[in-house]
């Protein structure tokens, strides 16, 4: 399976999806700066977001979760998702 884009906050930030079920932030030139549990916290991600791009508004909000949403969907119908070492992805 490809690497997926980053969805991008802004020209600094951008969210990227592992395969683990976790969403890192990276900011440019310097790399990881955060992350957090995607698949358990979910409806905390728009304050993760506006923690770091303080201008973000519910567009750019729903966009990046949009896009999450879609990879998270590919990496439970390909049976790529894997929690705790083990692959907890539902091949459908």
């Amino acid at each position: 399976m490809k690497q997926f884009e980053p969805a991008q906050i802004n020209n600094q930030y951008s969210l990227i999806l592992k395969e683990t079920g976790n969403v890192e932030l990276h900011k440019e030139d310097i790399g990881v700066v955060g992350s957090m549990s995607y698949y358990y916290t979910r409806n905390d991600l728009p304050l993760f977001i506006c923690r770091h791009d303080l201008s973000a508004d519910l567009r750019t909000i729903h966009d990046v979760m949009v896009q999450l949403d879609t990879q998270m969907d590919e990496l439970i119908k390909y049976g790529c998702l894997t929690v705790g070492g083990k692959n907890v992805a539902i091949q459908r």
